[in-house]
């Protein structure tokens, strides 16, 4: 039988690793969208006791022209679309997944394949909300829930996203930032270890690999001698993850591989970093794969 609160999940990465998360049921959903609802007809009431005050203290709507009570009441119906449905967008934009509710309670939308949630995502997730929310109370979106292995609604669906619980440690842990990510990566990518036996008889390894590639491919054995596995595995990982990389970060991550491996290959920077990298991996996975 089905909990309506959470189960577990398995997710395999790009890099085959399975690793288990917690998705959230329709009882721990619907805690956070109360709490949602409840911060929404706050600010709404309190809009509307400000319009009030506005209307009976300052210019009354009797006395305004025509086009001036059209103009505010279009603007009343924007200010409320965007409360009730905006608001979701831009909290879950802003806070990597999160609305006041899913904070309060410890849930998180992300994408299916485990990435953290992309703006369009959640512009498509909450686009559909009109339609879960249909005919009353979300009713639609409960029925697909409770029959969706993945406890998604239709807006999941469309959007390719699940809620999940997070753990004690997750929430406490701050989530690190783009920039932070990418120096992280180039901190290990910089890295050298230190010289030790483990390390020893892991070149040994190497050098033995690389002999017995001399029979079946010279190309990538010439290729082998100046690059290392931690080369190949580093270029493998940005190649696989570049697609859910802002730009900017892709840019600047590409550019930094293909000048560390130039300079090892004694070449010049290419003008197409990622299709340096492309065969790169293409040559060497002929070794180390």
């Amino acid at each position: 039988m089905r909990s309506y609160w959470d189960e577990d999940l398995a997710i395999l990465s790009a890099e085959n690793v399975s690793f288990s998360i917690e998705t959230a049921g329709l009882g721990s959903r619907f805690a956070a969208l109360a709490l949602d609802t409840f911060y929404q007809l706050l600010v709404w009431i309190l809009l509307m006791l400000a319009a009030v005050g506005v209307e009976r203290w300052a210019v009354p709507f009797s006395a305004m022209p025509k086009w001036m009570v059209s103009s505010l009441i279009a603007l009343y119906s924007l200010i409320t679309f965007a409360l009730f449905f905006g608001y979701y967008f831009v909290f879950e934009w802003l806070w990597d997944g999160q609305t006041p509710g899913k904070r309060h309670f410890g849930l998180r939308v992300i994408q299916t394949g485990g990435l953290p949630l992309t703006a369009l995502g959640s512009l498509s997730r909450n686009a559909v909300r009109i339609v879960d929310f249909l005919p009353f109370c979300y009713g639609f979106a409960s029925i697909v829930l409770v029959s969706n292995p993945l406890s998604q609604r239709m807006g999941d669906l469309v959007a390719g996203t699940i809620v999940v619980r997070e753990s004690k440690l997750q929430k406490e842990r701050k989530p690190m930032t783009i920039n932070e990510a990418v120096d992280a990566f180039l901190k290990a990518a910089t890295t050298v270890p230190d010289s030790n036996t483990e390390s020893k008889a892991f070149v040994e390894d190497e050098e033995l690999r690389i002999e017995n590639a001399k029979t079946v491919d010279p190309e990538a054995m010439g290729l082998a001698q100046k690059l290392s596995r931690e080369d190949y595995e580093l270029v493998r990982d940005f190649l696989v993850r570049r697609t859910a990389l802002p730009v900017a970060a892709k840019d600047r991550l590409g550019k930094s591989l293909a000048a560390r491996l130039a300079a090892k290959l004694g070449q010049e920077v290419p003008a197409s970093q990622e299709a340096f990298l492309e065969e790169i991996l293409l040559v060497l996975g002929r070794v180390y794969s």
